[in-house]
């Protein structure tokens, strides 16, 4: 398709999509799968902000929450849907106040997008929302939110010093802006590298990748072993498989020291997000890194036809499927992006609470404390394999599997991404931009300028978005 006629048809569709979310850190010492260390790198603050001394005042009483019935809206699906459903109830019947919770799902974030949309004045709101941070920066520009401030620093209804604690910091000021809080996070999944130890391992690397030179001698010397053979036609096979994942661009970009966003706009066409496409358009020319035509990767890690694809958390259940149905007994683990950095993108959505009155906010906010206590994160961690929002939960989740535990080492170190409620848009240009710089065979200049063209007359178009 002519980069134009993609871009353009993106532009007519982009405004109508919605997706999960993601952040970039660099972690801790992190071990391997066979005992030793990773380099330890730099690591931001983790110090949550302090909990407001001063008393707020509400404006009600514990009496007006009797007899209440409010609602919670989302877009989840499957298993998680389920769970949420089963917890309200648990706490429709357990809660001291007498609030009912009646929870309502929508088939995905873009369907619950156009049902707050379609409420106009708020009046048909309920009292919680669950979506993504940007969505809440939209809808706070429409003045549909309530500061979650005075709720957390209650001292009858709020958290203490040491619940605040328990939030890692990059998570928690993910829905603050300008110290106003917008949000509180629910759960978190993260973009990350799955990575073929044991296949690593023969080829004669006990490591694993730190930087991008590291990266690229292995992907090549997985390539090398398919150029052995009389088959030309695997001779691409081996390194890394190529995908469209907005998570996975924006993970590259950042472990080369890149951004899309800067000052309240975006600006893709920066030299160090340039490096990374350089970086891996340099890795196809040399066949260490090549595209697939199947809807998943998981076969080709368990395969040995790639020693590295990218996943989220959800996936890890079906990468292990995977191994188990080729026989294999490689062992797998998740590693950060490598480049100048290490980075990663995770993601996840939040409760917001609509403005509706006094009474139902409290009743609202409640029911968010007790979705988010250690307990309930670890039923919440359990039941979808994403990562618990709270330090605690971490080390009760039962049973995890060795490529959770890896995951949840990296918590601590986890950034923030570009807080504008234009993300929602830009997420998906910059995806599919850099899915068709490798499909179509664009220029690292030409790709960049085209994204941010799309974002800017989109967002001409659409200010809120």
């Amino acid at each position: 398709m002519p980069m134009k006629r993609f871009f353009l048809t993106l532009a007519l569709s982009v405004f109508w999509l919605s997706a999960c979310v993601e952040i970039v850190y660099l972690p801790l010492d992190t071990p391997t799968p066979d005992g030793g260390e990773s380099t330890p790198l730099p690591v931001p603050s983790n110090t949550p902000a302090p909990i407001p001394t001063q008393a707020p005042d509400l404006g009600v009483s514990t009496e007006a929450l009797q007899g209440l019935t409010i609602s919670l809206w989302h877009g989840l699906d499957g298993s998680q849907a389920r769970l949420l459903a089963q917890m309200a109830a648990e706490f429709s019947l357990t809660n001291p106040w007498g609030i009912t919770v009646q929870v309502r799902g929508w088939e995905n974030l873009s369907a619950l997008e156009e049902a707050v949309r379609s409420s106009q004045t708020g009046e048909g709101l309920p009292e919680i929302l669950l979506s993504m941070p940007e969505q809440a920066l939209a809808w706070d520009e429409e003045s549909l939110l309530a500061e979650m401030n005075p709720y957390i620093s209650s001292p009858e209804f709020g958290f203490t010093q040491a619940d605040s604690n328990d939030f890692p910091a990059s998570i928690w000021r993910q829905d603050e802006v300008d110290g106003r809080r917008l949000g509180i996070p629910a759960i978190r999944s993260a973009r990350l590298l799955f990575y073929n130890v044991s296949w690593a391992r023969e080829l004669g690397f006990e490591q694993e990748p730190q930087t991008a030179e590291e990266f690229r001698k292995q992907a090549c010397a997985a390539n090398a072993i398919f150029r052995q053979d009389a088959d030309e036609a695997n001779d691409g096979y081996g390194g890394l498989v190529l995908d469209g994942d907005p998570w996975t661009a924006y993970s590259w970009f950042r472990a080369f020291g890149g951004e899309v966003a800067a000052e309240g706009t975006f600006d893709f066409e920066l030299e160090e997000n340039g490096a990374a496409l350089d970086f891996l358009s340099e890795l196809r020319e040399d066949g260490c890194a090549w595209l697939t035509s199947d809807l998943t990767a998981y076969h080709h890690l368990a395969g040995r036809k790639a020693l590295f694809i990218t996943g989220n958390l959800s996936e890890i259940a079906a990468q292990n499927a995977a191994i188990l149905a080729a026989g294999s007994q490689d062992v797998w683990t998740v590693l950060p992006f490598p480049g100048t950095q290490r980075a990663v993108i995770a993601y996840g959505p939040s409760f917001a609470l609509p403005k509706t009155s006094p009474a139902r906010q409290l009743a609202g906010w409640l029911f968010i404390r007790w979705l988010v206590s250690s307990e309930n994160q670890t039923r919440w961690a359990e039941e979808s394999g994403f990562l618990p929002v709270r330090f605690s939960a971490l080390d009760l989740v039962r049973n995890p599997s060795m490529q959770w535990q890896a995951a949840s080492t990296l918590v601590q170190q986890m950034g923030n991404y570009p807080q504008l409620a234009a993300w929602r848009t830009a997420r998906r240009i910059l995806g599919d931009g850099f899915y068709n710089f490798f499909v179509l065979g664009l220029s690292k200049e030409s790709v960049l300028a085209e994204m941010q063209k799309t974002v800017d007359q989109i967002n001409a178009q659409n200010p809120q978005e």
